[in-house]
């Protein structure tokens, strides 16, 4: 059931795709990985919106006027566009100023990502092992989710730290070519089929490739994420105390926590998988009245003032009701983050999420998060958590 209504979102989405659809207001815009390579993704200009398209994502960034040139604002993260038009297309650069990342931006009329031949594809549906930096030494596994139909696809990569966000290409001959933009995060997998093998790379806007080799293999499974990340030996308590937004000091010693289950969020402001964790948090505190939520940010803006501008930005947006306290800025180093967690051994990834019980004991760490995206994997996390939520709000 779950196979076909994957396959049944695939027909639906790639549907609208016609040569009808080319409509003024349909664009192409790349973000240049180097000199031959560019990650495309589909917008398109409403008013005072860019509305950027990521196969079943519909992603709304605000546009503004800055002297002759355009704006256009993430409602989540810091980085943002700045261009001009040229008759009907657009020339610029895509800008995080905390990173000192600048990458060439430009967009023209169109409505397909990528060229191919529509009556020569292979197979490639399925699940995928991927194994990245594959002959060195920090070789590590993931895998690559494909919805085919016919030679347009969708999908995502899994990893042990969250998926890649919805994704949209398409196969011609051996050539599999799919990638996404959301406001921070642009990707593009090029790769290859080799008889059984897919052979590419994954280009992360201009500033990171990684080279991959992909088989399938039934018996694959990603590390449990219940099983990475542990509380240090002598702790059954997550301790923590930090300020809010509003400057108010919260620790977990606090009234509020009493009594309650407690979920403690481990995450940045920058980071799409800590959004799409936070867009579910938000979605358990109107269901459960019996948890409390907080969220520990470590974030990599270069002042404690945009820290907070950033930190207040998100919440505000999702409209979250649970403080977000400033652990770190400046750095979202995990080495030095894990120094401010003395409860945690380590911390592999953001976000990571403390299941607390109500007499304050951790009964889990979860370990990044795999969303929306990645289809069944998400709504059978959802389904297995929220049972047990429901099991500790009952003892």
């Amino acid at each position: 059931m779950s196979r076909f209504l994957n396959l049944l979102f695939v027909l639906l989405f790639f549907s609208c795709f016609n040569e009808n659809d080319n409509l003024p207001t349909d664009y192409l815009g790349f973000l240049k990985a180097n000199d031959s390579i560019n990650i495309p993704f589909n917008f398109n200009l409403n008013d005072s919106l860019m509305i950027i398209r990521n196969s079943r994502e519909n992603i709304y960034l605000s546009i503004s006027n800055s002297n002759d040139s355009i704006k256009v604002n993430s409602p989540f993260f810091e980085d943002f566009l700045m261009f001009v038009k040229f008759k009907d297309s657009f020339n610029g650069f895509y800008y995080n100023k905390s990173l000192k990342r600048k990458i060439p931006f430009f967009a023209k009329p169109g409505l397909y990502r990528f060229n191919f031949n529509a009556n020569d594809y292979k197979n490639f549906d399925g699940n995928w092992k991927m194994v990245f930096n594959y002959d060195d030494d920090d070789a590590y596994d993931a895998e690559l989710m494909v919805l085919q139909y016919k030679n347009k696809i969708s999908g995502t990569v899994r990893t042990e730290t969250g998926d890649y966000g919805f994704m949209q290409g398409v196969v011609s001959g051996k050539k599999i070519s799919i990638s996404n933009f959301n406001g921070y995060r642009g990707y593009m997998i090029n790769a290859n089929l080799d008889h059984d093998t897919i052979r590419g790379n994954l280009y992360r806007g201009n500033y990171d490739v990684k080279k991959f080799i992909a088989y399938k293999d039934v018996d694959f499974k990603l590390s449990d994420p219940y099983e990475l990340t542990k509380i240090k030996t002598g702790y059954e308590n997550f301790i923590f105390s930090f300020k809010n937004s509003d400057g108010e000091l919260i620790s977990n010693s606090d009234e509020k926590f009493n009594d309650k289950v407690n979920l403690i969020q481990i995450m940045g402001s920058w980071c799409p998988n800590c959004l799409d964790e936070s867009k579910y948090l938000s979605e358990l505190s109107k269901k459960y009245n019996e948890i409390s939520i907080v969220s520990i940010a470590f974030e990599f803006a270069n002042s404690e003032q945009k820290a907070i501008d950033n930190i207040k930005k998100l919440k505000n947006t999702l409209k979250l009701d649970h403080d977000i306290l400033i652990a770190q800025y400046g750095t979202s180093s995990k080495l030095d983050a894990v120094q401010k967690l003395p409860s945690l051994d380590t911390l592999i990834s953001y976000p990571t999420l403390i299941v607390v019980d109500k007499n304050k004991n951790v009964r889990r760490v979860h370990t990044g998060f795999n969303g929306p995206a990645t289809g069944k994997n998400y709504y059978d996390f959802k389904n297995e958590f929220e049972g047990f939520l429901e099991k500790l709000i009952m003892e």
